[in-house]
């Protein structure tokens, strides 16, 4: 029995669920590499970009850390890399901890492709805004569900949201309490990639 046929939608509230997840995973990759080929990068290249604008922290942004974070072989995210400081979309400067690795920053004119392109997801945002509030809700603690387990059974890496944190002390279901803040969350204060995060 394959979620890919068809025939099991008909019958099948797991398929149907994970056909569809299969298509926003289209949908997603499409927008990233149309907006990807428009400035000459590939996918990969475009996600790595963007990838070094939004995590601040130099240790996510060496190379083994990307790695594991796309799920690719090193040699991979070194491909892109010195595709990227071709380009002079980025650049790297020792690490003062470890003279092994290298910490990745973009340049002035990766921060100006990177703000260029930073908004490729639009289509799937204006979607998502049309959700009513409750529908969103029940659609987030779904999601953040599906990817606990999914990090539970080692399917996928850490991912730094509320339930894999050592502050988070609800029950995944309908209470959800941070002990770092010391007070409840609402299902809209659920981090996926929390700064504070601690395992």
């Amino acid at each position: 029995m394959s979620s890919l046929d068809p025939e099991q939608h008909l019958v099948n509230i797991n398929s149907k669920v994970i056909a569809s997840f299969a298509k926003l995973s289209e949908v997603f990759w499409v927008l990233l590499q149309t907006q990807a080929q428009r400035h000459g990068l590939s996918g990969t290249q475009l996600q790595l970009l963007l990838f070094i604008k939004f995590h601040p922290a130099p240790h996510q942004r060496k190379a083994a850390f990307m790695a594991r974070e796309f799920h690719v072989t090193k040699a991979t995210i070194s491909d892109s890399i010195k595709a990227l400081e071709q380009k002079g979309l980025i650049q790297r400067s020792n690490d003062v901890n470890d003279s092994r690795s290298f910490i990745l920053s973009l340049t002035p004119k990766g921060v100006e492709l990177a703000a260029a392109a930073e908004n490729f997801t639009s289509p799937l945002d204006a979607g998502v805004d049309e959700l009513p509030a409750l529908q969103k809700e029940l659609l987030l603690t779904s999601v953040f569900d599906l990817i606990y387990r999914l990090n539970q059974a080692t399917i996928i890496s850490t991912q730094r949201m509320c339930y894999n944190c050592r502050y988070y002390g609800g029950n995944r279901k309908d209470h959800h309490y941070c002990n770092l803040l010391n007070q409840p969350l609402a299902v809209a204060d659920l981090r996926l990639e929390c700064p504070e995060f601690t395992q």
